[in-house]
């Protein structure tokens, strides 16, 4: 089965697919708590969920029936689970599975994708803010580098608008460059260089060589970033129509990227596994990097392209996953797909860099040469 994973920077899902927040329990309140010194800004007291309640009005009746009122309830309900802002994405979770996953703060991009793509912590990979200083990257591979790892014939494909996770001057990056692969067309990256229009436009420009790749020559595993909804939560904050516009673009993007792997099943009978996932939500103001519940959470949307009942054996397959933090989502998508990591049973700490010390021989003859 091959891989197509989806990045969507900076998504709400409450926002995005609000009919999956009562039907996933495990949305509701992150699964562990967050490093205090990432907390975010302390609520106004009038804002708190500790402040007193307001008094009921003294001629309130609280056995009186509501005001019927026909015009004012359908304006003043949810999104209907019909027309949910993201489709693409909505007919991936109806024909797959979706998944709660809890990011750790700092919710920040750089920290996010770092753990997301190679399945490690932050203290692991040491990507604590988007400059990645002092990471330890080239220790904790990234995705498609594990699938390589475990077959060296695999072929790899990532594409991305922000150039942290692709290209080799940027300040990380998170996917490994393998640079005789890519010397051979066995492994490509694809960095967007058209922001005209910002996000946007490059976003589009990813989503055109992304859904040609997919589509014509289909890699083991791929990986395409869009940064479009991120962009608009920085900009305009989360609760406008801005932002629900570049939710409804970078679903567009995803469909697009579907219909090329679908259609190989469809010629080719190769069975795909599709997965969208982001990286942190976005404040009502906008931004992101602390505790709050509506930045930290994320999601996993699997769906399986294949025969008939592809779709019910991925169901069985993550039916015991309740809940994922941001470091299990790589090893089960590989898990997923067949993947099984390499193992050395060394009987040292392999990779520990260690001198001797300056004390002189022992005289024991059996290490004298």
């Amino acid at each position: 089965m091959k891989l197509l994973l989806i990045g969507l920077d900076g998504v709400r899902i409450d926002l995005a697919l609000p009919a999956v927040m009562d039907r996933v329990p495990g949305f509701a309140e992150p699964d562990h708590p967050a490093d205090p010194r990432f907390a975010a800004e302390p609520v106004p007291a009038a804002q708190s969920p500790s402040a007193p309640a307001a008094e009921p009005a003294v001629d309130a009746d609280p056995a009186a029936e509501p005001p019927s009122d026909p015009v004012a309830e359908p304006a003043t309900a949810p999104t209907a689970p019909a027309d949910p802002l993201a489709p693409t994405l909505a007919r991936l979770v109806d024909g797959g599975a979706i998944l709660p996953v809890w990011m750790t703060p700092p919710t920040d991009s750089g920290p996010g994708w770092a753990s997301l793509l190679t399945g490690t912590t932050h203290e692991q990979n040491n990507v604590w803010w988007n400059e990645f200083v002092g990471h330890r990257l080239a220790r904790t591979p990234d995705l498609l580098s594990q699938v390589f790892f475990a077959d060296p014939a695999a072929r790899t494909f990532a594409a991305s608008t922000w150039d942290a996770l692709v290209s080799a001057t940027s300040a990380g990056p998170v996917i490994h460059q393998r640079v005789d692969q890519q010397i051979g067309g066995q492994h490509q990256l694809f960095a967007a260089t058209d922001f005209s229009r910002g996000c946007r436009s490059a976003d589009q420009q990813v989503r055109t060589r992304a859904a040609w790749t997919l589509n014509h020559e289909g890699p083991d595993a791929a990986f395409v970033y869009f940064e479009g909804v991120d962009e608009a939560g920085h900009a305009h904050g989360s609760t406008g129509e801005e932002y629900r516009q570049a939710i409804r673009d970078v679903d567009e993007h995803t469909r697009y990227l579907v219909k090329a792997v679908s259609e190989r099943y469809e010629q080719l009978g190769e069975e795909w596994l599709i997965a969208v996932v982001t990286d942190h939500g976005h404040k009502d103001e906008g931004g992101h990097g602390e505790d709050e519940v509506q930045v930290r959470r994320s999601f996993l949307a699997l769906h399986a392209v294949g025969p008939d009942g592809a779709a019910e054996r991925l169901r069985k397959q993550v039916a015991d996953r309740s809940v994922l933090r941001s470091e299990h989502v790589t090893p089960l998508l590989l898990e997923l797909i067949g993947v099984r990591p390499g193992r050395w049973e060394a009987g040292h700490e392999v990779g520990q860099l260690r001198d001797v010390p300056s004390v002189g021989p022992t005289r024991d003859l059996r290490y004298e040469w």
